[in-house]
């Protein structure tokens, strides 16, 4: 075990935060004292964070805290700040604004950075040797590039030499399909494939590719797995059916024995059917000892054959099959490695699909980052790594340090090293107690022994920031009670499941982990205000279905909510807290229908969530996507009717049932204005597409969803930006992701925040809710462990899957299956105490009440252990006060404090004034005024270029020589051109509209496409200027404004004709039309 003792003259600094501890003003002052070392320090400093808003956070503090110094304002900092330098307050202010003056002017140099755009960084130095080239982009959504690994690999599966990878996919439909859960072979691909960015996997990628690679080896590999399996399930068939044998040799039933029915004997039945099932203690019992297989009752008779069936080879086959399954390891490894077997190929295959797709596109995943960069630091010195970036750190700042993977940490190790052998400061800060990214890859043990390890020869000084300056005192004694209790409890339950005389000395320190990591629980309370403030009520609602006691919970919520607002709290003070974005969803959806039904009282139930308000709920975002889905397909009735449904369901405020009554009662159709709009609709661009759909109902459209249409607005340009901006494209991209999207709420809205616990860490909030507070300590969901198998013969696959379960417990895996179950109860004891440490002065959670059994396996039972039995009374020494004492068993009800009244200062109460933004308006693409950004030169004569461009938009704008007018009136409108100008435009285009083969172009008679795009599966998108249809007869015309003809404008109508005939039309003629020669050429 690691020496923990600290010594003060170390240069690594460990800080151990707990929440609330004041561990961002720490890390400010530790910086600053840096800062003030010399005169450019801030050079040579990095502050590492592991978010965006955290790194914002950290420089808006330091460069605050840096204001106030240099503007005379009070400050903590000044007395740390002493020093043989600056040995006055005067000259400490005189430097500050020195240095503020150098960042604000150096501020790239300014460096506090999220480790990922560190090592971003640091690999724009590694190009080479990536292979990759200069200029690649960081792919930030691993979700796309996932889709397109998955859309590739299964078009591969018609190729020759993909029969394995078919029979894997089969497999994994069985799985889905044995296990009772719905089958969607695409979605449940994408599922499975986020086990490719787990860091597990990722250690060993290649080694992977490279096994998966070998054919020959995966086959032998399965047959060997197989055999193992058959085998052992042969044997067992056998020894039942060898005593049966004996059983029947002797006149004897299974029912004969001790037990009659439920005789241990039957199992024999069981083997010799070739069902296999571990002996009981029970059967057990039954080896060598006959005179418990009869009752002392039974006839002499009937213990006489018992006795001969004993020694005539009965109690020998009792015997084989208790050795037999005691030898059962490598059959249960067997059992196990085949479960999930085909997941290796699958995700092998994804693997190879998405490098694939990085490598043809001259991409790096921001998620392959840490694993790239581990590579080329694998055997490197430092100063290397130093030389190649360009730039020296004197001073590491490392924050939230339990949130650091290991490969991030493998990465990052060096430099620390490097700076501490140079004599330099550095500083790690962090909490096991707040580590709840393990999906991330963040590992806590890093933090809780593998630092202690790493710098065993440099020394490190540990401190603890044990008092909370958040909560208010019944708060903090609360949560110090729980989790002294709490850590203990669920230690207790975990070793409760392990073995007896544990043969795997790894296991051992498991006894003792979860105590230890939260044995600095125990936070002091300063000695301010009341020690009886804060207000902590936890109800036990005693339902029996698991719905009911979340049903009721959320009927409670509004009534909450009103006496807290009673109480003169504001809504911007109170947070709901949930565990998932469903459960969020499921209380804002409670919370905006009693806002609608309660318009009319004192209270207000406005919410704001980046996570719970999804797009896909607002009524007017179905409307829209509804309508996509119809224009996309108009030929589809079913798509036509659920428009229709939708239409009728927004515009005259219907429920859905009545909405469905009036669809089939009175119209079927969209009204005639509707239709004829949704025609000229269909031509647009996508997102134009979304506007005029909303220009179209907008009316119609509730004024309180403006903030989700314009969510969705955004979300579909974002969209174009980034994707092939056709309907098709964004429909499957929205059925795959879209659907998730959710609105974006600014912060400083006097609003109820809706957040999972995940999101609201190192937030603190006045009143905490958290309506669903139970979840279970073990995994709910199924999960998938990598595994490296040491033993033979299963080692001959570097890395194999397995599937987290009980049965892992008589496998080679027995290790891992104990280490996951460790960091299950961790993480999931984590999670209670971010969300229980983010209140103030008021914490209110519902929890359902538990079966009394004194089993701890959810956190509702955890927490009814914790408040119910005195079972610690004390943490290191410091007493814990008894909950005990505050819980009434009959309702179920905990509380401590009586009621909180906020004081709200006059500066936090003009904080939350906001200017209500109206109603959202949309204006016609066509009727919006454009500004004029440059001088076009239409009419000069070295304007000749801008003068055709503009001649060309205005003819991709018309269809028939009726619409000129217009198109001219309205590019007088936006400024483009003046009045005088206007009449010679139309004066010239007229002219040009009137010859003889043109004017029967633009005569009306027929169907115009103007500037559409042609789709092709390979090259880019090709888009012919005008393409006109009448009686199955297709003619493509080119427009050219230039003085000359050229043989590459035949080869592009050519080129036209050619795309245009591969979708099946027959008959076509081309043009190109050069419109200064008056001069049409036919191609």
């Amino acid at each position: 075990m690691p020496n923990r003792e600290s010594s003060e003259n170390t240069n690594l600094i460990v800080y151990r935060a707990s929440a609330g501890s004041g561990k961002t003003h720490r890390l400010t002052g530790e910086y600053l004292r840096l800062l003030f070392s010399s005169p450019y320090a801030y050079r040579h400093i990095l502050a590492v964070t592991f978010t965006n808003k955290a790194t914002d956070e950290m420089k808006s503090r330091i460069v605050d805290e840096l204001a106030n110094l240099a503007s005379g304002k009070p400050s903590d900092y000044i007395p740390k700040l002493i020093s043989s330098r600056f040995d006055s307050e005067e000259k400490i202010r005189e430097e500050a604004r020195i240095i503020l003056q150098r960042i604000l002017h150096d501020y790239s140099a300014f460096s506090v950075s999220t480790i990922d755009r560190f090592f971003q960084q640091t690999m724009r130095a590694f190009t080479r040797e990536l292979g990759l080239g200069g200029g690649y982009n960081v792919e930030l959504d691993t979700e796309k590039v996932l889709n397109e690994a998955i859309d590739s690999m299964l078009y591969d599966l018609e190729k020759t030499g993909n029969k394995q990878l078919l029979e894997w996919l089969i497999r994994f439909s069985e799985e889905k399909i044995e296990s009772g859960e719905t089958w969607n072979i695409r979605n449940d691909i994408r599922t499975l494939s986020n086990e490719i960015f787990k860091e597990s996997y990722k250690a060993f990628s290649d080694k992977v590719q490279q096994d998966i690679a070998n054919k020959q080896l995966l086959d032998d590999y399965k047959q060997m797995l197989r055999a193992y399996i058959r085998q052992f399930e042969a044997t067992s068939q056998q020894i039942g059916e060898k005593a049966l044998n004996v059983m029947e040799r002797y006149g004897l039933l299974p029912d004969d024995f001790k037990g009659g029915t439920r005789s241990p004997f039957f199992s024999f039945l069981r083997w010799a059917k070739g069902e296999v099932k571990e002996p009981t203690a029970t059967f057990c019992k039954l080896a060598g000892d006959v005179s418990v297989w009869y009752l002392a009752k039974d006839t002499d008779e009937k213990k006489q054959k018992i006795e001969s069936a004993f020694s005539g080879g009965l109690n020998e086959c009792v015997c084989d099959i208790i050795e037999h399954y005691q030898n059962s390891r490598n059959y249960q490894t067997a059992v196990e490695i085949n479960r999930y077997y085909f997941t290796l190929g699958i995700l092998g295959d994804v693997d190879k699909k998405i490098r694939e797709y990085a490598a043809e596109n001259n991409i790096m995943l921001i998620s392959d980052t840490t694993e790239l960069l581990n590579k080329i630091i694998s055997g490197t010195d430092t100063p290397f790594i130093y030389e190649k970036v360009g730039t020296h750190i004197d001073n590491y700042m490392i924050d939230e340090f339990q949130d650091t993977s290991n490969m991030q940490w493998i990465n990052f190790s060096p430099l620390l090293k490097d700076s501490l052998a140079a004599g330099r400061t550095n500083l790690i800060v962090g909490d096991v107690k707040q580590s709840i990214y393990r999906w991330r890859n963040s590992d806590w043990k890093l933090l809780d022994e593998q630092l202690d390890i790493d710098f065993r020869t440099e020394g490190i000084t540990h401190r603890s920031l044990n008092t909370n300056w958040r909560s208010l005192p019944n708060v903090v004694n609360f949560n110090n009670a729980v989790f002294t209790r709490g850590a203990k409890l669920v230690q207790e339950e975990y070793n409760n499941a392990l073995p007896e005389g544990v043969a795997d000395e790894r296991l051992l320190p498991f006894r003792t982990k979860i105590e230890k990591a939260y044995k600095d629980s125990f936070q002091e309370i300063p000695a301010k205000g009341k020690q009886t403030d804060g207000h902590v009520s936890i109800r036990f609602l005693d339902k029996e279905d698991a719905t009911d006691w979340q049903a009721e919970s959320l009927n409670a919520l509004p009534g909450v909510i009103e006496s807290l607002q009673d109480k003169g709290y504001r809504l911007r003070d109170i947070a709901i807290l949930v565990r998932t974005k469903k459960e969020g969803t499921e209380v804002a959806n409670v919370l905006l229908e009693h806002k609608e039904k309660s318009a009319n009282t004192k209270y207000r139930y406005d919410i704001i969530s980046d996570e719970a308000l999804l797009l896909n709920a607002s009524k007017s975002v179905k409307l829209i996507v509804s309508l996509f889905r119809y224009l996309q397909n108009p030929t589809d009735e079913s798509l036509h009717a659920l428009a229709v449904y939708e239409y009728y369901k927004l515009e005259k405020r219907l429920s859905p049932e009545s909405a469905l009554n009036f669809y089939f009662s009175a119209s079927q159709d969209f009204p005639d204005e509707v239709k004829v709009k949704l025609e000229r609709i269909q031509e647009l661009s996508l997102y134009e597409m979304a506007e005029e759909i909303f220009d179209l109902f907008g009316e119609a459209m509730e004024q309180n969803e403006s903030v989700y249409i314009q969510s969705f607005l955004d979300t579909v340009l974002d969209f174009t930006v980034r994707n092939t901006p056709d309907l098709e494209s964004f429909l499957k991209w929205w059925d795959e992701a879209g659907v998730r999207k959710t609105v974006f709420t600014p912060d400083g809205q006097d609003a109820i925040r809706i957040m999972t616990i995940h999101k609201s860490k190192g937030l603190g909030f006045d009143v905490v809710l958290l309506p669903f507070c139970n979840w279970e300590l073990d995994h709910k969901m199924p999960n998938i462990l990598w595994c490296r198998p040491h033993q033979e013969p299963f080692n001959r696959l570097h890395l194999v899957p397995v599937k987290y379960s009980k049965n892992l417990r008589n496998t080679i895996f027995e290790y891992e299956y104990y280490d996951e179950r460790l960091h299950a109860f961790v993480d999931n004891l984590n999670i209670l105490y971010v969300a229980f440490t983010r209140a103030k002065k008021e914490l209110i959670a519902f929890s359902p009440r538990p079966k009394d059994d004194g089993r701890i396996t959810d956190i509702s039972s955890l927490l009814w252990q914790c408040v119910n039995n005195p079972t610690v009374t004390e943490n290191n020494g410091k007493p814990v006060i008894r909950l005990e004492e505050n819980i009434d068993g009959e309702s179920g009800v905990f509380e401590i404090g009586g009621d909180h009244n906020p004081a709200v200062t006059a500066e936090e109460d003009t904080a939350g004034h906001e200017i209500p933004m109206g109603a959202l308006k949309s204006t016609s693409f066509d009727n919006r005024l454009k500004l004029k950004l440059k001088n076009k030169y239409f009419f000069s004569d070295f304007g000749q270029r801008d003068y055709g461009n503009m001649m060309h938009d205005i003819l991709s704008r018309i269809k028939t020589i009726h619409d000129l007018e217009n198109v001219i009136d309205s590019y007088c409108a936006e400024g483009l051109i003046t009045t005088d100008e206007k009449r010679k435009v139309y004066a010239q285009l007229t002219d040009y509209l009137s010859a003889p083969m043109v004017a029967d172009w633009y005569s009306g008679q027929y169907k115009v496409l103007n500037e559409v795009q042609i789709l092709q599966t390979e090259g880019p998108f090709v888009r012919p200027d005008r393409v006109m249809l009448k009686d199955g007869e297709v003619v493509v015309v080119d427009y050219k404004f230039g003085q000359h003809e050229s043989p590459r404008y035949v080869k592009q109508v050519e080129y036209y004709k050619d795309r245009i005939q591969q979708m099946g039309y027959t008959r076509l003629r081309g043009y190109i039309w050069y419109v200064h020669l008056q001069k049409v050429v036919e191609v």
